[in-house]
């Protein structure tokens, strides 16, 4: 048999199978020898090359597996926590979160409110005045139409009595179309010899030029209804026949820009520092392909945007306004508000509910009951205070009591069921229950002040329109754009607020004689 082996090797020399075990054949020096393999049923031909056989690894010791399980379990204790941070991050909505509500596309959640039914049904309040269009006492146009025959007998009705008329008015537009009006400047030579020329008005520069009524549209269209530069070329053409190219448009918001930046704007940035409440904000604004910053300090007669590569204090200094502000300033729980010590401050409680919301949504059971309780204590004070001022009362002194004690109570409970602060998330709730105690009078200031608002909302609708010209045109060019845009954007909501006109407004800038407020 070893003969018949010797030959196999020979032609294979590689893996073969004998019975139902597998075995490397190889040529040894001291020849072959054969063994049974363990393992193997029947009778298998195995190589002993005397090496010695690998020795079992020895088992680990008790401490050993102690110490490995701690490690797998403080693992597993790490990546638990992640997942749980990384289930609240998709958890936040627009809802329970500083998330806009355009970041979550057709994924935007069903609305959810603390606040129960409405007391009034949809439609315009009772009471409330309502427009319509009603005739006028001068029609710009009068057109007479009489009967042909009597719808009778046939008969002609030309000499018929009038017994009455029926007025109907249609209001419409005029044939839209440019208007050429030429001035004609007469030079006069003296006996003197001298010739003198008459002085152009104001405003006319040129030999052509467009005028100050189309420049106020053309911008009002860009800044004012966000078309792009474009698009505002075209709309001029096509309304007005006018040809208008993109840098002429530029010039146009440079030249308001100047008339407003010199004569408006100082005095909005004085009218808000020296104010008793303002409410300020800030967003993100893309310029230049990278993140900027709006800033807003608005009253309810004034408002004033300003852009800054910072978030900070330095975009704040900025603005002008904190530096030296006074008053009570309205404002979410962002830090860099309060380094500003001369003022006194009142925080967005809207902000702190969005914020409660998230831990009920996302919190275990008992951290999450905490937070409603407190969220529904905050909105009660709400309405026991808006009902009062509505019927120019003061609110019940025990139900304010009650509900205060059932608010601070949430907010002490839960500030001490996270103070392990075992993982990130249960640090923010800690940080949140935390901030609401110490900041106690500021977010109750509303209660006390009439003056105060509940909420920031007055700020934030400031930057809703710079947003949405964001959402437009993704970004501004350059820092000057945004600068002439947000100095314009000023401009029209401070004239808004006090009933002006904005087309109008924007005509008498480019006619160098921009709206002021009264003082």
């Amino acid at each position: 048999m070893a003969q018949i082996l010797e030959q196999s090797l020979n032609i294979l020399s590689n893996w073969i199978g004998i019975g139902h075990g597998l075995v490397l054949l190889a040529r040894a020096r001291e020849g072959w020898k054969w063994s049974a393999c363990r393992g193997c049923r029947g009778f298998v031909a195995c190589l002993d090359l005397g090496v010695p056989e690998s020795p079992v690894p020895p088992q680990p010791s008790y401490e050993e597996l102690l110490a490995e399980n701690a490690h797998l379990r403080a693992s597993l204790t790490q990546a638990l926590a992640e997942i749980e941070e990384l289930k609240a991050r998709l958890g936040m909505t627009s809802k329970n979160s500083s998330k806009p509500p355009s970041s979550e596309g057709l994924a935007k959640p069903a609305p959810k409110s603390l606040r129960g039914k409405a007391k009034r049904g949809p439609g315009r309040p009772k009471g409330q005045m309502g427009f319509t269009l009603s005739l006028v006492d001068d029609p710009d146009h009068e057109q007479t139409y009489e009967p042909g025959v009597c719808r009778g007998c046939g008969a002609g009705l030309d000499d018929a009595a009038v017994v009455g008329m029926e007025r109907r008015q249609v209001f419409d537009l005029p044939p839209l179309r440019l208007e050429v009006t030429e001035h004609r400047l007469i030079s006069r030579a003296c006996s003197c010899g001298m010739i003198t020329k008459a002085q152009a008005p104001a405003g006319v520069n040129a030999p052509v030029q467009y005028g100050p009524r189309l420049g106020g549209v053309g911008v009002y269209l860009f800044h004012g209804q966000f078309l792009s530069k474009s698009r505002t070329c075209q709309a001029l053409g096509d309304l007005f026949g006018a040809k208008i190219a993109a840098s002429t448009l530029v010039s146009w918001v440079q030249r308001i820009t100047a008339q407003i930046s010199a004569k408006v704007i100082p005095g909005i940035v004085d009218r808000i520092a020296d104010s008793a409440v303002a409410h300020f904000d800030e967003t993100g604004f893309r310029v230049a392909g990278r993140l900027h910053w709006m800033h807003s300090a608005s009253t309810p007669t004034d408002v004033l945007l300003s852009v800054h590569a910072r978030r900070g204090v330095k975009g704040m200094d900025a603005a002008g306004v904190l530096p030296r502000f006074t008053g009570t300033a309205v404002h979410d729980a962002w830090a860099p508000y309060d380094t500003y010590t001369d003022a006194t401050h009142a925080l967005c409680n809207a902000h702190a509910l969005r914020e409660l919301i998230y831990v009920i949504d996302t919190a275990s059971r008992a951290v999450a009951d905490l937070a409603a309780q407190g969220a529904e204590a905050m909105v009660a004070i709400k309405d026991l205070v808006d009902d009062a001022r509505a019927h120019n009362t003061q609110p019940d002194p025990e139900q304010m009591a009650e509900q205060r004690h059932l608010l601070r109570s949430a907010f002490v409970l839960g500030k001490n069921a996270t103070a392990g602060r075992a993982t990130k998330l249960e640090r923010k709730y800690h940080s949140l229950f935390t901030r609401l105690i110490d900041r106690w009078a500021d977010y109750q200031r509303y209660t006390t002040d009439p003056a105060v608002s509940f909420d920031n909302n007055p700020a934030e609708q400031t930057i809703r329109m710079p947003k949405l010209r964001i959402k437009v045109s993704g970004c501004l060019r350059t820092l000057t754009g945004a600068a002439q845009f947000a100095a314009i954007r000023s401009y029209t909501a401070t004239a808004t607020r006090h009933g002006q006109n904005t087309l109008d407004v924007l005509i008498h800038a480019a006619n160098s004689q921009p709206w002021i407020p009264a003082t």
